[in-house]
């Protein structure tokens, strides 16, 4: 089986994030993706994140309606920092018959070989790309070449429209529009958010 595993903080789980996830596995013919919600990220204050619990229930929710997208919990289950690597090395235990695809952004490819242990990712999983306007396809060619003088790694190219939104834009329109009345936010965010998603969030007063 081919499986994609993508993981970010999903703070919160979007529309972009579903869109990314569904163009891996129609480019790629993947058989399942693997949002991978983080738990103990080294690159960011985790105090300062939304709890991993509604981070977690926002991607289920998100995901349900999605044929062949699924959610882990396995970054959360180890007290120890979630390294990338860490995390492909336990997933390709659990699925040792599995071809993994590790989903990555443009703008972290630039930095890549920064990471802990990048060759390690490499060895374990084939890397996705993903191609966006604001990183000229050019420059991820040579940056992949670059990357390939380092260590042994197939990283291929994932083709993605442009989609203007992200996890911290979200989080700031939903606190400008918890002062507004009720009916206008669900009108505002509903291009951004799965229904249900904006559901739980009102539910548990995220993002106020």
């Amino acid at each position: 089986m081919k499986k994609g595993i993508f993981g970010g903080a999903f703070d919160p789980i979007h529309k972009g994030h579903i869109y990314m996830a569904q163009k891996a596995m129609e480019e790629y013919a993947l058989d399942r993706i693997l949002i991978v919600p983080s738990g103990h990220s080294p690159n960011k204050t985790e105090n300062a994140m939304t709890a991993f619990n509604h981070r977690y229930n926002m991607c289920k929710l998100a995901a349900e309606a999605v044929p062949g997208i699924e959610v882990s919990d396995i970054e959360i289950k180890d007290e120890s920092t979630s390294y990338t690597y860490m995390t492909l090395q336990k997933l390709k235990a659990l699925y040792p018959e599995d071809e993994l695809y590790f989903i990555m952004g443009g703008d972290s490819l630039d930095y890549f070989e920064t990471w802990m242990r990048p060759e390690v990712i490499a060895q374990t999983a084939i890397i996705l790309v993903m191609v966006r306007e604001n990183f000229p396809r050019l420059q991820m060619e040579e940056k992949i070449a670059h990357i390939k003088n380092l260590f042994p790694a197939d990283i291929r190219l994932l083709s993605c429209d442009r989609m203007d939104v992200s996890s911290t834009q979200v989080r700031g329109l939903l606190k400008a529009e918890s002062k507004v009345a009720e009916h206008r936010s669900l009108a505002s965010t509903d291009m951004f958010l799965d229904a249900a998603v904006m559901s739980y969030i009102k539910a548990n007063n995220l993002y106020r």
